[in-house]
């Protein structure tokens, strides 16, 4: 199996997987949830890059989230037309949830899994 095949199949693997939680948002805002954690004061350029989606989506899913208390968006100290995301403790709780849910269903977790996804994430963001 060449290994865009294999991208492809993990893709779906993994889309189906994170759907199997329970949880009221959408696929993108868990993962826009998740970017903004891990990127403090995320700015609309990292989650466009990391997610491949247009700045006008991105602006419709923000302030949804905003709007439905997951989010806070903050005007740059410097610049202030710049614009950063951050959690609120609503969306931090949600993510919290969401993620437990899924080391649930990978509770056997194997380091060698581990390692190797460490290694293919070191490769994608690399790429991106």
């Amino acid at each position: 199996m060449s290994i865009s095949r294999k991208i492809l199949e993990t893709k779906s693997l993994c889309q189906t997987i994170c759907s199997l939680s329970q949880n009221e948002a959408t696929q993108t805002e868990m993962k826009l949830l998740y970017f903004i954690d891990e990127y403090n004061n995320c700015s609309p350029q990292i989650l466009i890059s990391k997610l491949g989606i247009r700045k006008t989506n991105l602006a419709l899913i923000t302030k949804k989230m905003i709007n439905s208390g997951l989010i806070v968006s903050k005007k740059g100290t410097y610049d202030h037309r710049s614009i950063f995301y951050s959690l609120t403790p609503k969306g931090k709780t949600m993510l919290n949830e969401y993620l437990e849910s899924l080391d649930k269903i990978f509770h056997e977790q194997d380091s060698m899994l581990e390692n190797n996804l460490d290694e293919i994430l070191k490769y994608l963001n690399k790429k991106i």
